[in-house]
């Protein structure tokens, strides 16, 4: 007859707790618990007694209920293998679904436990004729760091493949990956598209991919190129130019915007076919920029409220005083029939023109105090973060 299973005090807990939540009977949790001997506090065991039998529905219904929500179409225990409703908690072994890795005859596998693996051996990003290293190349050395085979449904024992996935399809691969290599062709291994310095090809390439990447930095973060054509790559290999950086969201670059809406801007109708990846600008050349452009309004501005000013005045005296044209005087009567019914209405309208271009002006000093300002409350430059 097999040994019973000496439960640790950790696991005790969890069983009394996974009974006590699946009592019906019982109207005061505390009472059960102090009827029991079992105290209240988790980090107090010195109550803990022999658990002979626990209830393992209950217990993975505490687990279910207590243990993080989860992917809603991946169970949390999902590919469990380990028969002890208790195994894996506390960070306690557990054995689940785990593919086999097809190690190739130059790779150094350290394996863990869970699905975790570190691949020293030559590039490759599939089977063994794919990378440099399938095609024999030297100086394609290639350390693989990689959680998480067969991502979300890794089948036991099933020899695979290494999987990149895809950042262009609903083909993710494996889990999460470092992976550094001596020689390969990165964009081409995550699927990455070309931005505006084109694919990597034969170089050395650090390739990070996971659900979420983060990177962090006390001090800051510096993200550096190198100059051309002082440098050279690893290979020896020569930098034409000096290249940038891309920032891409969802792996689109020079796709047409969909649908090329048109959006009233300033009274006209502008068609949106700018491709998505565009040039960032500079924040203090575009600084001098708008203020340029808004001194050049302001001066227009000025221009025409001083000829509207002086437009008055002539309109005035027209209102008053014949007008000599080509064919001879204008009789003074004609004009004081015909001017007032001009003139009111034009005066009118020139007053009214007159109080919007001062309006405009109050706004140019608006716009230029909010949005050009350090002090502006939309400050149209990063008070932080800086790119050329």
């Amino acid at each position: 007859m097999a040994d019973k299973k000496e439960y640790t005090d950790f696991e005790k807990y969890i069983g009394r707790v996974a009974e006590e939540q699946n009592s019906t009977n019982s109207s005061n949790a505390e009472q059960a618990a102090s009827d029991s001997g079992v105290t209240t506090n988790p980090y107090d065991l010195s109550g803990a007694t022999s658990t002979s039998s626990i209830d393992t529905d209950a217990v993975e219904n505490a687990i279910n209920n207590t243990v993080g929500a989860g992917d809603d179409k991946v169970g949390i225990t999902d590919g469990k293998i380990s028969k002890d409703p208790l195994a894996g908690l506390g960070n306690t072994r557990i054995k689940e679904n785990i593919p086999k890795y097809n190690t190739a005859p130059s790779e150094k596998v350290e394996k863990g436990q869970n699905n975790t693996w570190i691949i020293l051996g030559r590039d490759r990003n599939m089977g063994f004729a794919s990378g440099y290293g399938g095609k024999g190349h030297t100086r394609a050395g290639a350390i693989d760091i990689v959680v998480g085979l067969q991502g979300w449904d890794p089948v036991h024992g099933e020899v695979v493949e290494k999987n990149f996935g895809s950042m262009g399809n609903d083909k993710p691969g494996d889990a999460a990956r470092i992976y550094i290599s001596q020689r390969a062709d990165i964009d081409q291994y995550f699927d990455i598209c070309d931005g505006s310095m084109g694919p990597s090809k034969a170089m050395s390439a650090i390739g990070i991919k996971a659900d979420s990447v983060r990177i962090m930095g006390r001090k800051g973060i510096k993200i550096v190129t190198g100059q051309a054509p002082q440098q050279k790559t690893s290979l020896k290999g020569e930098l034409p130019a000096q290249f940038g950086i891309d920032l891409i969201a969802g792996n689109r670059d020079n796709v047409p915007a969909v649908g090329k809406s048109d959006v009233v801007i300033m009274g006209k109708a502008v068609t949106r076919s700018q491709p998505y990846l565009q040039p960032i600008p500079k924040g203090l050349n575009l600084r001098d920029c708008i203020e340029t452009t808004i001194e050049s309004i302001s001066e227009l501005n000025q221009l025409i409220t001083d000829f509207i000013a002086r437009q008055m005045i002539v309109n005035c005296a027209l209102a008053g005083n014949p007008i000599t044209g080509t064919a001879g005087p204008i009789p003074v009567v004609a004009l004081s029939t015909a001017i007032p019914m001009v003139t009111d209405g034009t005066i009118k309208q020139i007053q009214n023109v007159f109080a919007e271009l001062i309006k405009q002006q109050v706004n140019l000093v608006t716009v230029k105090e909010n949005y050009l300002k350090p002090t502006g409350a939309i400050y149209i430059n990063s008070r932080y973060n800086r790119t050329n």
